[in-house]
């Protein structure tokens, strides 16, 4: 993977524009970075200054211009006794279609050396050639390309020529050369390894060196000491430069150590898998310390396990920045794995490891989360620590870790993280993004809901906010929906304070998206609460009451009348939020009105405008409905009506009912009303004459007698049963195939006597009948189950849409045998169409139509019946030919049921064919049918058998044979 970036930032003053910086390769004169001040920028030797050279602090505290880049010329000759040469923009990639050259020119009698210190090309199109000379026949010492760092290399000559080609496509990090010049009796300059130490400073002729390793590095390369001698003519090392470097994996056994990401202090290389095992004497413990972590995170990961191999336990998995300050073996060892994916890479770790002694009494300290804290010390053997995390992070397991008598913690070491989403209450609290601080995953849909205290606004304050431009987004919304957000933010310019939860339901939403590429550092929100203003009281309506004594954003009020008024209005009000408090609808009114409709078991009914006097000219209707079985009773707490004003009571549900009384005056105050039913009609009429008060009457109900149970059909049920009180109703229907006799519905009569209107209706399997227009029903035996009658002769007719076809399946079937037969046609009879005539107690196979029509016919004689059948029948629709099947003891040969395809049929040795052994599919129209129609095996009674070997059986066999029989076979 790419490189990455490396970004600086700090705080600046007012009227000030800050330090810009330096470029790379290059230096900056002037120390003021105050309005007015300005910074020249000039580059080390060799290199081209590419921008601006001078730049000016401005009044609106921003540089006239970026500060500009040194870059490393593609053509050059250096004269220099050392430098460096530098692939154009390394490292951050040289580009496409480059042809660069470059001389070294030293003092003649001199040589040069060139050290390789990074190289990547792409190979094998981009490469780098190294000749000994100027000339066009120069000695080649080198052709380079690929990601390998070459070993050192030393002219003959005192010139040497670089060439560097690059072809139109992709590039690599380029390559970072040093040189330096030497004298004929000498050698190069070996320098000092990177992660080491070297011991002598002379090259000449003779001379030796020696170099030492830094802890946790190795020689990779070369012997511990070289010498400068005299090889084939020429001056030269022993041996191979040494160079240190950091190993992938190792054995370590002394008492303490590092351990260190391969490449160290640079990046690790991708797709590596290293294994490290560290081993202390036993009965001792081995204790890991993190000096610096940072890989890839979500995919480049260090496990460490509690033991010698990869099957040991797993202490953790670690990646991105987030590693405990240390961690303990239980045993004398500690095995690290260490993998990377093949995309990305990063800075990786320096580990320190020391052998400790196990506390007999106690267990190791294990450790205190990343962004979290402990909250308890003793670590003495049964004793329990427990620990949270910093606002805005959340522990991975919430169990307390108890120290067991084995020196083991009952758990591992909790995390601490930042969540993708979750719900949030309290009047604060911090909202951090996933892995914050650390960059946050892609492809992420992560909502968060914060609940602040009833009647409260919440304000969201941004601390940090990085996101990738456009692509990934925060919205924040207070009504649950994100389509129209209060807020969409992005980039990452820090947001101003949002303020949500205006509107009464004190809360907000905040759902974060971030796609499949780029990710940033995320942000850090802090929110609060505070008050909103509430809405002022509204007061209640006259002749009612309201519940809820709370006005803030989002309460509501409920408001009722007092029995007899209705409410005229919204029922519920709530206190809207927004700029201005009010509520959400007037305050509702409480009004008697002409008539009403009520169904509960006790009420009051009232005059229109009651207690004041009515208003001339009125017809009002009033319906009383109280629970079925139920009657009911009503008295006038006040009743004064003006003279022609009336009011008619009836025994009913409307005005056709009996009369009870029509009543003016005073005449109805103090009387006792009964119905004989749940129902009472009620019709008051005022003229156009004086008015006066009104009435209020008060009605409850009381248990009336009712009917007896009237039980259920057979072969029938209920299809509903309002209760067997005066007015009320019971429903029946017949089972499939059954038909109903007499009324469908039963009514418990009012009066002095209860007793229901029509007598329990009957459910009859009838003697023919006619199914036109049904997909499905059921045809069953006159009777049935119960033996059929004698001297029957009953006709079905069934008639499905057109272009389907009947099937019908036999459930049962128990008929005098011969006698009382079953006739099934395709059409009507006249068409003479048999499909079938059965009888007997053998269940027939299905039957299928070629036709929309079927008939069933069904006579009986005059003597034995039985129980009869049960036929289901469906329609499906007609596309070809139905599988004729393959008949009982024979065989089919073919498939298609295609019209014009033919299937031919041979039967079982024994078993003669009856019909035709071949048959063809026809279609005439929608219809489609066998013609002729499929044959059957059967085991005759007698015949002439031929042949060396064969069968005989008895008619019907395996089936019992038929009565008085009388069979011959003749063998020859």
């Amino acid at each position: 993977g790419s490189i990455g970036f490396k970004i600086n930032y700090k705080e600046i003053d007012k009227e000030s524009c800050g330090d810009p910086g330096t470029p790379l390769y290059g230096y900056q004169e002037g120390t003021g970075f105050l309005n007015g001040d300005v910074l020249r920028f000039e580059c080390q030797f060799g290199f081209e200054l590419i921008g601006e050279r001078m730049i000016t602090c401005q009044n609106n505290n921003q540089w006239s211009a970026n500060i500009p880049i040194c870059i490393f010329p593609c053509f050059s000759n250096f004269t220099a006794p050392m430098g460096t040469v530098l692939s154009p923009d390394y490292p951050e990639g040289y580009g496409n279609n480059l042809n660069c050259v470059w001389l070294i020119i030293t003092e003649p009698g001199s040589r040069i050396h060139l050290a390789f210190n990074d190289f990547d090309l792409e190979p094998p199109y981009d490469f780098l050639t190294i000749k000994d000379g100027d000339q066009s026949g120069a000695m080649m010492l080198g052709r380079f390309s690929g990601a390998e760092v070459p070993s050192h290399l030393t002219s003959n000559s005192n010139i040497l020529q670089l060439e560097f080609q690059a072809d139109h496509s992709m590039s690599g990090r380029g390559f970072n050369i040093t040189y330096s010049t030497f004298g004929h009796n000498e050698c190069p300059d070996p320098g000092v390894p990177l992660n080491g130490r070297r011991f002598g400073d002379s090259f000449q002729l003779g001379s030796s060196i020696s170099v030492v390793c830094e802890e946790g590095f190795i020689k990779t390369q070369g012997a511990d000491t070289i010498t400068c001698h005299l090889e084939d003519g020429k001056v030269m090392w022993s041996g191979l430069i040494p160079k240190c470097e950091a190993p992938c994996g190792g054995h370590y056994s002394g008492p303490s150590g590092v351990i260190l990401s391969p490449g160290w202090p640079g990046y690790y290389k991708d797709s590596l898998s290293c294994e490290w095992v560290i081993e202390a004497e036993a009965g001792r413990s081995v204790k890991i310390s993190f000096d610096r972590f940072q890989t890839e995170l979500s995919y480049d990961f260090l496990e460490v396990h509690d033991g010698p191999n990869l099957l040991s336990p797993l202490i953790g998995s670690f990646n991105g920045t987030q590693v405990p300050q240390f961690l303990f073996s239980s045993s004398n060892f500690l095995y690290l794995l260490f993998t990377t994916d093949n995309s990305r890479s990063n800075s990786g770790f320096k580990i320190f490891y020391e052998v400790v002694t196990l506390d007999t009494y106690s267990c190791m300290d294990p450790g205190i989360p990343v962004n979290g804290a402990r909250l308890n010390h003793d670590l003495s053997i049964g004793s329990t620590v427990s620990f949270q995390c910093d606002p805005g992070y959340r522990l991975s397991h919430e169990e307390m870790l108890v120290c067991e008598k084995n020196h083991f913690w009952s758990h591992p070491l909790p995390t601490c993280d930042a969540s993708c989403g979750g719900d949030i209450r309290g009047p604060a609290g911090i909202i951090l993004s996933p892995g914050y601080p650390e960059l946050y995953p892609n492809s992420l849909n992560c909502t968060w809901t914060v609940e602040v205290s009833h009647g409260k606004g919440v304000q969201f304050t941004f601390h940090t906010f990085h996101l990738e431009d456009h692509h990934d987004y925060l919205l924040i919304t207070e009504n649950g929906s994100f389509a129209q957000p209060l807020a969409r933010l992005t980039g990452s310019e820090r947001p101003a304070p949002v303020n949500a939860g205006l509107y009464g339901n004190f809360k907000a939403q905040l759902r974060f998206i971030s796609d499949f590429s780029i990710s940033l550092q995320g942000f850090n929100i802090s929110f609060s609460e505070y008050n909103l203003e509430p809405c002022q009281d509204p007061g209640t309506p006259r002749f009612g009451w309201h519940t809820g004594s709370r006005f803030g954003i989002g309460d509501s009020l409920s408001f009722f009348c007092n029995t007899g008024y209705r409410l005229q209005g919204a029922r519920e009000i709530v206190c809207l939020g927004g700029g201005r408090r009010m509520w959400s609808a007037p305050l509702p009114r409480c009004v008697a009105e002409c008539g009403s409709t009520v169904s509960k078991n006790e009420g009051v009914l009232l005059s229109p405008n009651f207690p004041m006097n009515y208003d001339n000219s009125h017809e009002c209707v009033y319906s009383i409905q109280v629970q079925t079985g139920k009657g009911i009773n009503i008295t006038a707490s006040t009743f004064q009506l003006a003279q022609g004003d009336i009011l008619k009571l009836y025994d009913g549900k409307d005005g056709t009912a009996p009369l009870l009384g029509t009543y003016t005056g005073t005449l109805m105050q103090g009387l006792f009303l009964t119905s004989t039913s749940n129902f009472l009609w009620l019709e008051f009429y005022s003229d156009q004459d004086s008015t006066a008060a009104g009435f209020r009457l008060i009605y409850h109900c009381f248990e009336l007698s009712h009917c007896d149970d009237p039980g259920v059909p057979q072969f029938g049920f209920k299809t509903s049963d309002q209760g067997h009180f005066a007015g009320s109703s019971i429903a029946f229907g017949c089972e499939k195939g059954y038909t109903l006799h007499g009324s469908a519905t039963l009514k418990c009569m009012t009066g002095e006597r209860r007793a229901w209107d029509n007598n329990l209706p009957s459910c009859i399997a009838e003697c023919g009948g006619s199914f036109k227009g049904q997909s499905t029903g059921r045809i069953l035996s006159p009777g049935y189950p119960f033996p059929y009658d004698n001297n029957l002769r009953c006709t079905w007719i069934i008639e499905v849409s057109s272009g389907n076809i009947v099937s019908l399946q036999f459930l049962a079937f128990d008929t005098e045998a011969s006698h009382d037969i079953l006739k099934v046609w395709d059409g009507p009879p006249e068409n003479e169409m048999s499909l079938k005539e059965v009888s007997g107690s053998l269940l027939p196979e299905g039957i299928h139509s070629t036709l929309n029509t079927v008939t069933i016919q069904f006579e009986t004689d005059f003597y034995i019946t039985k129980s009869g059948f049960a036929i289901d029948f469906s329609s499906s629709l007609a596309t070809a030919c139905r599988d004729p099947g393959i008949p009982m003891n024979g065989s089919r040969n073919g498939e298609g049921r295609e019209p014009g395809d033919s299937v031919t049929f041979s039967c079982d040795p024994g078993y003669e064919l009856q019909g035709e052994s071949k048959i063809t599919c026809i279609q005439e129209e929608n219809r489609y049918y066998w013609q002729p129609s499929p044959p059957s095996c059967i085991a005759p009674c007698g015949g002439n058998v031929t042949g060396s070997s064969g069968f005989i059986l008895s008619p019907n066999y395996p089936h019992p044979y038929p009565h008085s029989k009388d069979c011959d076979w003749l063998i020859a």
